[in-house]
């Protein structure tokens, strides 16, 4: 496998390997296997046996695409129920979970971008029909997420000191001290969660992640509940309830799926010694690849940040208009993300038995359904503005129905955001399945910074569009980004041609 450096990326797959695809226990998720079908198409070249390659693509990205956007919803549900619970104890109670929380778990995605390549670099290896290798880069995974809780946990605990230098009300950054003393404990289990999902998925067994994820929803609303409120005369923990609630949740979210792991047919793949031995090759791959992604998610949620603050400018209404916009489009978003990881997976088992048809068939593919998907969601707050705004407001009365009409302004620009910004979400991800983070990092700042919040920031100020002037930069910085990974993607996928052709 050629190594990713600072020249553009060739996927081939290693000398002496098989190319095509490992043979597997018989499941019901064989049909996942579409290896045949390609080589049949390739052969043939026939229109039929194109569009049956087609097919069976299809029904692949749907069967990782379709668990894994349940289970991203289900980890979406399990955070819009704790904040449902602890705003039940108070405004000040909720501002400072809210406060506390959103600052430490964004953190925490910044830092599990640079876990995100092991689900690649696992597709490679089953692709080739490395057992081994599976099992030791899914070793490396494990220990790289260990050594990065630890500034994880140690940015938590100093987190309450660094928020007292912002001004915070004294209340809001007492409570959400004793928050973060409390979900510390979690970091830990959820980076190594984390790895895991990408060893599973890339192993083609998604339908175990959404299991577990569906589950933990509904252990995490009760144990939250009960740690928050206490039952039987105990007068429970309050919001240090929501954060053991929390950190118990992921351990067992651990366990339960590393235990579904190693109790189904996928121990074959994941044999205890190269697991326990890692891959230090993985491990460089692992960071080098996965920098860039930690980089391009500082990108954007630092982008995201400074447009709310921008738009709180403009009145309480105004934002709160704008959060429940981007509220629609974070929840939709997760299917966008769903189809992103089915697309990064799908090209990375191509590539790693060098089948530039099928990383093709795969991207395209993903752009396609993705694109079709998201502007079907679009759709719905353009036609039904204020039954969206009553799930985020619940009864519309006095204030709420100023937030709605303004949410109804800005509802089609966030519709055309929310296609945007999935589309430029799955080719990221598809460009990530051939180990390319670097340029598209850096595609990602000049997108997104200079374009969408410099940009935004230009019209709202300079031309008087005000809130809707940001939304407007961002659009506009999200279609530029989309198309330069289009761009990236075609121009990879061509050279991956060339270079089978050489050999």
């Amino acid at each position: 496998m050629a190594k990713l450096g600072m020249k553009t990326p060739v996927v081939q797959p290693l000398e002496g390997h098989a190319k095509t695809a490992p043979t597997r226990a018989q499941t019901s998720e064989s049909l996942l296997d579409t290896n045949a079908k390609t080589r049949d198409s390739d052969a043939t070249g026939s229109a039929a046996s194109r569009r049956g390659s087609r097919r069976a693509e299809l029904i692949a990205l749907a069967h990782l695409g379709i668990p894994l956007a349940g289970a991203n919803l289900a980890e979406l549900g399990m955070a819009l129920t704790d904040m449902a619970i602890v705003g039940r104890l108070g405004a000040v109670e909720f501002a400072a979970v809210g406060l506390a929380g959103g600052v430490i778990f964004d953190i925490e995605s910044i830092l599990m971008g640079v876990l995100t390549v092991v689900g690649v670099l696992v597709a490679e290896a089953y692709g080739r029909g490395e057992r081994e290798r599976v099992a030791a880069i899914a070793g490396q995974g494990l220990r790289i997420a260990m050594l990065l809780a630890l500034p994880l946990v140690a940015i938590c605990l100093l987190l309450p000191e660094i928020l007292s230098w912002t001004g915070q009300d004294a209340a809001v950054l007492r409570l959400g001290a004793v928050y973060l003393n409390a979900v510390v404990w979690a970091f830990p289990f959820a980076m190594a969660y984390a790895v895991l999902v990408d060893v599973a998925t890339a192993l083609h067994r998604p339908r175990m992640v959404f299991l577990v994820s569906l589950g933990a929803v509904a252990v995490n609303a009760v144990l939250s509940w009960f740690l928050v409120f206490g039952a039987g005369g105990w007068q429970g923990m309050g919001v240090a309830g929501a954060g053991y609630a929390t950190s118990i949740v992921n351990a067992v979210m651990v366990l339960t799926l590393a235990a579904a792991c190693f109790g189904s047919d996928l121990r074959t793949w994941l044999p205890l010694r190269p697991l326990l031995r890692g891959d230090r090759e993985a491990g460089r791959d692992i960071v080098r690849v996965g920098l860039p992604v930690a980089g391009m998610t500082l990108a954007e949620s630092g982008m995201f940040t400074v447009v709310m603050v921008l738009i709180g400018g403009f009145g309480a209404v105004t934002l709160a208009a704008s959060k429940m916009v981007f509220g629609y489009v974070r929840i939709a978003g997760a299917l966008a993300f769903a189809i992103a990881d089915a697309a990064a997976i799908r090209v990375a088992l191509a590539a790693g038995r060098g089948d530039r048809q099928g990383v093709v068939r795969s991207g395209v593919l993903c752009f396609i359904a993705g694109t079709a998907i998201l502007m079907l969601l679009a759709v719905v707050p353009l036609i039904f503005p204020h039954a969206v705004a009553g799930v985020f407001l619940g009864e519309l009365h006095g204030e709420d129905l100023e937030v709605a009409e303004q949410a109804r302004l800005l509802f089609g620009l966030g519709a055309l955001y929310l296609v945007l910004q999935g589309l430029q979400t799955i080719a990221e991800h598809a460009l990530r399945g051939l180990r390319d983070t670097l340029v598209p990092m850096w595609q990602s700042l000049a997108g997104l910074w200079l374009v969408g919040l410099a940009g935004g920031a230009l019209l709202a100020y300079g031309a008087g569009l005000g809130a809707a002037g940001l939304w407007w930069g961002m659009t506009a910085g999200s279609a530029l980004t989309a198309l330069l990974f289009l761009r990236r993607f075609a121009v990879l996928t061509a050279r991956v041609g060339a270079s089978d052709q050489e050999r």
